[in-house]
């Protein structure tokens, strides 16, 4: 038994192993070059740079082939697929917190920041991950979860469908106003959820407060202070661009 839960573990390890080698293969094919011109003399392919990890995503690809082999012969993968059949459907807490932080922070780092205002992406992302937590309620996580979600893909789906530069083209700060009104209706959604309960209305107005305060102190203090560049400098930046220079 306990051998077959070893192999069950090699049979997880190798699905990851040839999954991280496609993509290395993949990544290397489509963006490192394999042979190009330099000062008019053009390389050829046996001396490209990509040619090592497009060699090593080979190998890790076969080594998990191997592995992936010999687990499915000693019943690693029948064990794995029971287990995955037997499970509940509903997530568990735990699991569900840890998706909600992956959610979170990649949202803000690979949907937001590229895109959207600085200050308006920092405050979203800390009261989406102050209320996935504080709140402390399975039920209303699982909701608030699932509303933010649905949110992300539309604006992923958007953003992928490049919709959002003839937007910007039509006024500046289009989808700056279209997140923050995405935040309003995350917040008056939680605001819904904890409406019959005065802790969790309490721990709400904290989380918003939590959520603004510290935006509002720190990006303002990098920006005019310490004079760092901020990765989108949109509606709300410009507006403390505007109060700070009425007040010079």
């Amino acid at each position: 038994m306990e051998k077959v839960d070893l192999r069950k573990k090699d049979f997880i390890t190798s699905i990851i192993l040839i999954a991280f080698g496609i993509f290395m293969v993949l990544y290397t094919i489509t963006v490192i070059p394999m042979k190009d011109s330099w000062g008019g003399v053009m390389n050829v392919w046996f001396v490209s740079p990509g040619l090592f990890p497009l060699g090593i995503g080979i190998l890790i690809i076969l080594m998990g082939i191997v592995l992936c082999n010999r687990a499915i012969k000693d019943g690693g993968a029948k064990k794995f697929l029971e287990d995955l059949s037997n499970r509940k459907k509903e997530s568990s807490g735990k699991t569900l917190r840890l998706l909600g932080i992956l959610l979170v922070i990649c949202s803000y780092v690979y949907l937001n920041i590229p895109r959207i205002d600085y200050f308006l992406s920092t405050v979203f992302c800390l009261m989406v991950f102050i209320s996935f937590f504080y709140f402390d309620s399975r039920n209303i996580l699982k909701k608030l979860f699932i509303f933010y979600l649905a949110g992300c893909i539309l604006f992923f789906v958007l953003f992928l469908a490049g919709v959002d530069k003839p937007l910007n083209e039509v006024f500046p700060y289009f989808m700056d106003i279209l997140v923050f009104l995405f935040l309003l209706a995350y917040i008056f959604y939680s605001w819904i959820l904890v409406r019959g309960d005065k802790i969790l209305k309490k721990r709400l107005r904290l989380t918003l407060i939590m959520s603004v305060i510290p935006s509002l102190v720190l990006i303002p203090s990098f920006k005019y202070f310490l004079l760092v560049p901020l990765p989108v400098e949109g509606g709300f930046i410009e507006l403390m661009n505007i109060v700070r220079y009425a007040f010079r």
